[in-house]
């Protein structure tokens, strides 16, 4: 196996592990939208194809919110993450939702943001 080849699967192994978190706050957030008494759903391939809008979706009280999942180490949101969420703001506009960011710093609290009120957060403490 050539040096490449084996540069090639260090990345794809960073990656899976990389969405494998991800997935696992997703159904985090997912179990906690549900006790408190969300109807919520998780949008299958929302971190891989380009036509997911959102990684969840939650409604209560028959207001939908449109949720973006992140989990960081650092409290500097990425500025390259801010056109998939004025996409999703978009998209939420267009049908009446909240667009929603949901961020777990690790050994922290969720913190939520709604986008169409707050922004897009530089820093998230």
């Amino acid at each position: 196996m050539s040096s490449q080849e084996i540069y090639i699967l260090e990345i794809q192994s960073f990656l899976m592990a990389q969405n494998a978190k991800g997935s696992r706050r997703e159904r985090q957030l997912l179990e906690k939208l549900n006790k408190e008494g969300f109807v919520a759903h998780r949008i299958a391939g929302s971190g891989v194809g380009v036509d997911a809008i959102c990684d969840l979706i939650a409604i209560k009280n028959g207001v939908p919110h449109f949720i973006e999942v992140k989990s960081r180490k650092k409290v500097y949101y990425p500025k390259e993450h801010t056109e998939q969420l004025k996409g999703m703001m978009d998209a939420a506009a267009g049908c009446g939702a909240k667009a929603m960011l949901a961020v777990k710093l690790n050994y922290k609290d969720w913190q939520f943001f709604d986008l169409h009120e707050e922004g897009i957060p530089v820093k998230v403490a």
